[in-house]
């Protein structure tokens, strides 16, 4: 069997450097010496909880991952199904997260597990946390109403989405007025047993627990902006932190951008100073929540992918 990081370390890189990027651009915009200034009066005593919060999010983000796997049948080794979990986040920087389906070539690897009904899961977890994103957005939006109008047409475009995989005859007619680019038409019969997996995934209990565990979960990563801002001596709202994040998530989803990368910073910084917050103060605040909610889970997911590979080369 190959190596992982031989496979995967190209996108990872590309990731990491345009990450990097980002970060000279939000310096390059701001006042450098003054962003600095703001990092020299952080309060330590806001960071354990600041990095925390992310943590929280995997560990709920993987009780909804062993559900699914549950309902679709799969009962891989508990150990090492953590490890397949966690090492989907080293594939967050990759473009609209389709780095992800690595979980699904580590399942098949372990157990066999096929991957029409393994990438249904992903493709079940990526469209509940959109629909979760979109929840926590229309609650932060009470108190702060900038960018309805995007999270109309994302909930529009789940809702979509949702409705395409439960609705048999939808799916199909769907399927075949595109049955004429080549590549659709080959997978045609994959892609009819990928949407029947999926459909098990979307009843209402399912899609109900899904959205709720994911509201939860990524909620903890909307106060990471809340305690930033006051560990940097700021002020603001839980809401408002709330729908910052949230918006940011969707914003750099709909990008298909590897890890909604510069939108996604955009959108904080931008929102964070229509708020009211010093353009130094916004920039450093979007740095810490990048590295918490983003490259900490890289550099987590890069750490799992690695034990993973040397337990399934066992």
């Amino acid at each position: 069997m190959h190596s992982f990081f031989s496979t995967y370390k190209k996108p990872i890189a590309r990731g990491l450097l345009a990450g990097f990027a980002v970060i000279v651009l939000l310096l390059m915009f701001s006042d450098i010496k003054g962003v600095l200034a703001v990092f020299s009066s952080l309060n330590w005593v806001y960071l354990p909880a600041i990095l925390a919060l992310a943590p929280l999010n995997y560990i709920l983000r993987y009780i909804k991952w062993s559900y699914y796997l549950k309902l679709a049948g799969l009962s891989p080794e508990p150990r090492l199904n953590r490890l397949i979990f966690a090492s989907g986040l080293s594939m967050t920087v990759t473009p609209a997260k389709v780095g992800e389906l690595l979980k699904c070539y580590l399942l098949k690897e372990h157990m066999g597990a096929p991957v029409s009904t393994t990438s249904s899961i992903v493709m079940s977890e990526r469209i509940t946390d959109g629909l979760a994103m979109v929840i926590l957005a229309a609650i932060g939006s009470l108190a702060f109403p900038y960018g309805r109008f995007v999270l109309l047409f994302a909930a529009a475009a789940v809702a979509v989405v949702i409705a395409c995989f439960r609705t048999d005859a939808l799916f199909q007619y769907l399927l075949g007025r595109s049955g004429r680019i080549g590549l659709i038409k080959k997978s045609a019969s994959f892609l009819l047993e990928f949407q029947q997996n999926t459909k098990k995934l979307f009843s209402l209990p399912a899609l109900a627990a899904a959205a709720a565990i994911g509201v939860v979960s990524w909620g903890f990563e909307g106060l990471v902006i809340y305690l930033a801002v006051q560990a940097f001596g700021g002020q603001i709202s839980i809401l408002a932190s709330i729908f910052v994040v949230s918006f940011s998530a969707v914003a750099g989803a709909l990008s298909l951008l590897p890890g909604g990368l510069l939108v996604a910073e955009g959108s904080i910084m931008a929102l964070l100073f229509l708020i009211g917050l010093p353009k130094e103060m916004a920039a450093a605040t979007t740095i810490v929540t990048r590295f918490s909610t983003l490259w900490l889970g890289v550099a987590v997911g890069l750490a799992a992918l690695y034990l993973t590979q040397k337990e399934l080369l066992k």
